[in-house]
């Protein structure tokens, strides 16, 4: 099953790989949800993995902070009990890159750390993957991490604009 059966509006949120800062980034995503119409549920398709068999999608409104939020999810990869798609938790991210770190040099290490900070940076996914291009395959994809960083990276610059934002959840990541 993966994605819930509801009536929400599908539509495809264009490549974001050439707005290099976070604030622009912000507005082209607000932009985008100012044309919605009201008391509609939206589905936004903004990743593809492994060649177009998955893909990240966000789901909107969310259930929180009442009209900017928003609910990430990877199609067919972490699901609820009855079969539908489950939103992946920070500790996803979190777990696999402690055990990504446990499993790596400490050389390849500093390789993905780069290409989070790269990510974290705003830049285009394929600058930022090349620092995993001769990573040892370990639990998730480098694909799927970044991937799905640069959402949850969105979506705490949306939901903290005024705050912290980003920097948050890379400052977890930095700890490990």
């Amino acid at each position: 099953m993966a994605i819930r059966q509801d009536k929400s509006i599908s539509s495809n949120i264009p490549s974001i790989d050439n707005i290099n800062d976070k604030t622009s980034l912000r507005k082209y995503i607000l932009n985008i949800w100012i044309n919605e119409k009201p008391n509609q549920k939206y589905r936004y398709f903004v990743e593809n993995l492994n060649n177009g068999q998955k893909r990240i999608y966000l789901e909107r409104p969310g259930k929180l902070n009442k009209g900017c939020d928003f609910i990430i999810y990877i199609e067919n990869h972490i699901l609820y009990k009855n079969g539908n798609d489950k939103p992946p938790a920070h500790n996803f991210i979190i777990n696999d890159l402690s055990n990504k770190k446990s499993k790596l040099s400490p050389k390849e290490w500093l390789s993905l750390l780069k290409a989070i900070e790269s990510i974290y940076n705003c830049d285009p996914f394929n600058t930022s993957f090349i620092f995993c291009n001769n990573l040892p395959n370990i639990e998730e994809s480098y694909e799927l991490i970044l991937k799905l960083l640069r959402w949850l990276f969105i979506e705490q610059d949306i939901t903290y604009w005024s705050g912290k934002g980003r920097k948050m959840l890379y400052d977890e990541i930095l700890k490990l």
